[in-house]
């Protein structure tokens, strides 16, 4: 196949696919505006309007790696395809036991499986292969379920609350914990759900999936890093109960309702980012390590020799 024609036919199957899409905006406008409405006016839910954005331009990022080799995906396309046809079918006619969080989880991830089984139908398996960070990112538009947001924060908020105590404890302030309540002399504080930090917590976990793939080539690397975020997340969030205590103690009352207390996640999501910095350096230096030496070419004898980089 010549040059033109292989043009040609990549341009009919990106065609093929903006049809596909745009063809998908227009029967699940519904829920997807719903979608939209839900991430504006829910704190735990505010990532997700980002998410399809930074999922096109990954895809724009390495297009010359994922749209090298077009294939047929028309098998593993369309039995996704009708997985995801099943599962919405399914939302809808579950929908009273299947409304999670006010919104239809189940219902959002049908969509996300269709838009997937498309790209495989448009491009084939291997460029699904080779794309499969940006697509299964897309897996970050469905709300989160009821009842795993409730044993999320449930964590967040037992280890948060153990946190501050023990920090406390080391700065040499008088404190009592019993259950999510932390008596200090002059102030009573519980940890709840608000305290457990789930927004600035989730935009964390996503700043660190993506740096995570364009950082580490390791895939066990990656889940090393991702697996750091939970005490980080719990560490960051005592941190933040700490400050606010005391703070309210010595300095002025105020803080207890202030905009540290409500609002400033963004200041121990910056403190996240800041532990991490350390790990992913670690790992980064790991990686480069044990990376195969590559083959130096000795221009004077013209032959390769094996060599670390000089």
């Amino acid at each position: 196949m010549s040059a033109a024609d292989q043009h040609r036919e990549m341009l009919r199957r990106h065609l093929s696919f903006l049809l596909f899409l745009m063809g998908s905006l227009f029967v699940f406008w519904k829920p997807l505006s719903g979608l939209i409405s839900f991430s504006l006016t829910h704190d735990y839910g505010s990532h997700i309007i980002l998410v399809a954005p930074v999922s096109a331009y990954i895809i724009y990022l390495k297009r010359r790696e994922i749209f090298s080799k077009p294939q047929s995906g028309l098998l593993a396309g369309s039995m996704l395809f009708l997985a995801g046809t099943i599962l919405y079918w399914f939302s809808h006619r579950r929908a009273l036991t299947l409304l999670l969080s006010g919104y239809e989880s189940a219902e959002i991830l049908a969509i996300v499986i269709l838009w997937i089984s498309g790209f495989i139908l448009a491009y084939g398996t291997p460029a699904f292969t080779r794309a499969r960070f940006p697509l299964l990112f897309l897996l970050f538009l469905v709300p989160i379920p009821a009842f795993v947001l409730g044993e999320v924060v449930f964590l967040l908020q037992t280890g948060s609350a153990e946190v501050a105590y023990w920090l406390l404890r080391l700065l040499n302030v008088p404190v009592f914990k019993q259950g999510f309540t932390l008596q200090l002399p002059t102030l009573s504080v519980e940890v709840a759900e608000q305290c457990s930090g789930i927004r600035s917590s989730l935009a964390l976990l996503i700043t660190t999936l993506l740096v995570g793939e364009f950082v580490l080539d390791s895939v066990w690397r990656k889940w090393v890093l991702v697996a750091s975020i939970v005490p980080i997340l719990i560490l960051k969030n005592g941190v933040r109960i700490v400050a606010v205590c005391l703070l309210t103690i010595y300095v002025d009352r105020g803080f207890l309702h202030g905009w540290l207390h409500t609002s400033g996640g963004i200041v121990f999501y910056i403190l996240g980012l800041v532990i991490l910095i350390p790990i992913i350096a670690a790992l980064r230096s790991s990686e480069k390590r044990h990376q195969p030496a590559l083959p130096v070419v000795d221009v004077s004898q013209g032959e390769a020799v094996t060599g670390g980089p000089r």
